[in-house]
């Protein structure tokens, strides 16, 4: 059961907050992961910033949990301290600075305990950094390796909510590597399947980069080629007529978890864009609490939304039970955020994509609940903790030694 109770403390001495990382989600990760690191308040815990620049540099520092540093990338980095990993003592990662000697006065290395996981898009939200901390040894939030991966590719995140009794859109997959000489053909595929209008995003990519809406074969060849400039596939899907977007969030593992308050975004024209979730601001979502809105860390947070989103009660349930289900389907961990589509004539509801690092952490969606900013915090490093404790748990090794010298001269040969 995911932990509730108020009192919960991390006991890890000291998180190391990573965000950042070669993605154009990049600044989106930026105020997610400073905002969960001012979000934990408990002082008993060393919070450590470890920003990845977008050409894939680690960096650390004690400036670099202040947003306001984040306005001039080159001093910031400048003044950080360039770092590697290494396993470290017990359960947990060494973060090594690079360069220059032993007697060159190099800082000590810093260990962190924990690994809060607050990317989004790329290597930090695909399975990749999750099996690194893996490799490590080290606690880390969110969702695990395979959950991950699956839910950062829409066709295959598709294919396994549509295993599980979840509707999803009709679509079809373009792959840059079939795209190039065969334009004509994949666009009459296109228009057989799914048909006008259709929407096309990357496979791969959140916060709704490079997804447009086409009407017709001209639009729809633009639309691909926009796509592929940010992803090597992309998903043209079927538009769903008298359309509302809802969410959700849910928290927890694949055992036992919880559902947010349900919210419906409200786009500025037409589908969500990356201007509607981050650039724009309104009163609705500072419940932060930290200074969110003062410091410009609003994030997910100023999106013009309704919460709850108002919805028949059936309605409002199939979703609890679709976001359920994904939620157990994938094998996810932590929390996640999971979008569906709506046709408001119908009553239909079908699955769009899962988060499985949502923006902001989706707090927003959880204070309505009764559950604050800082306590999700804390929740999500308990259940990290309670998920690294019972993976350890498992036999890693065979007590053989198959390199004995008897061992060995019966393997003589045996490939042969």
């Amino acid at each position: 059961m995911p932990p509730s109770e108020r009192s919960i403390r991390p006991t890890a001495q000291s998180i190391g907050f990573f965000f950042g990382g070669s993605s154009p989600e990049h600044e989106v990760s930026v105020i997610t992961g400073l905002q969960a690191a001012a979000a934990l308040d408990d002082e008993r815990v060393r919070k450590i910033a470890v920003y990845v620049t977008k050409d894939g540099r680690w960096m650390t520092g004690e400036h670099l949990l202040e947003i306001e540093n984040y306005r001039d990338l080159d001093s910031l980095v400048e003044k950080a301290t360039e770092v590697g990993v290494r396993p470290g003592p017990g359960q947990s990662l060494l973060l090594d600075p690079v360069g220059g000697g032993w007697f060159s006065g190099r800082p000590d290395p810093l260990r962190v305990d924990l690994a809060f996981l607050a990317f989004h898009g790329g290597a930090g939200e695909n399975g990749s950094v999750q099996g690194l901390c893996e490799t490590m040894g080290v606690p880390y939030t969110g969702s695990g390796v395979a959950a991950s991966a699956m839910g950062m590719d829409k066709p295959t995140a598709k294919a396994i909510c549509r295993e599980a009794g979840v509707p999803v859109t009709d679509a079809t997959v373009i792959r840059e590597d079939d795209w190039a000489g065969s334009e004509d053909e994949i666009l009459d595929q296109c228009e057989r399947r799914p048909g006008f209008p259709a929407v096309v995003k990357p496979t791969s990519l959140g916060s709704s980069i490079g997804i447009s809406r086409v009407e017709n074969r001209v639009e729809l060849e633009a639309a691909v080629e926009e796509a592929l400039r940010y992803d090597w596939a992309v998903l043209v899907e079927e538009c769903v007529p008298n359309l509302r977007e809802i969410n959700c969030s849910v928290l927890g593992d694949r055992s036992s978890h919880r559902i947010s308050a349900l919210e419906e975004p409200i786009a500025g024209a037409g589908l969500l864009s990356f201007d509607d979730k981050y650039r724009r601001s309104s009163d609705g979502g500072g419940k932060f609490g930290h200074g969110a809105k003062r410091s410009g860390m609003e994030g997910m947070a100023s999106l013009d939304r309704i919460i709850p989103a108002p919805l028949d009660d059936e309605i409002e349930e199939r979703i609890r039970t679709y976001g359920s289900r994904i939620f157990t389907a994938l094998d996810c961990s932590g929390v996640v955020r999971i979008d569906f589509l709506l046709n408001d004539a119908t009553g239909e509801v079908y699955f769009n994509e899962i988060n499985t690092i949502p923006g902001s952490l989706s707090f927003y969606l959880w204070d309505p609940v009764g559950v604050s900013f800082p306590e999700l915090v804390s929740m999500l490093v308990e259940i990290a903790l309670q998920r690294h404790e019972q993976r350890n748990r498992r036999v890693r090794s065979y007590d053989v030694n198959l390199l004995e010298e008897r061992s060995i001269r019966g393997l003589k040969g045996s490939k042969g």
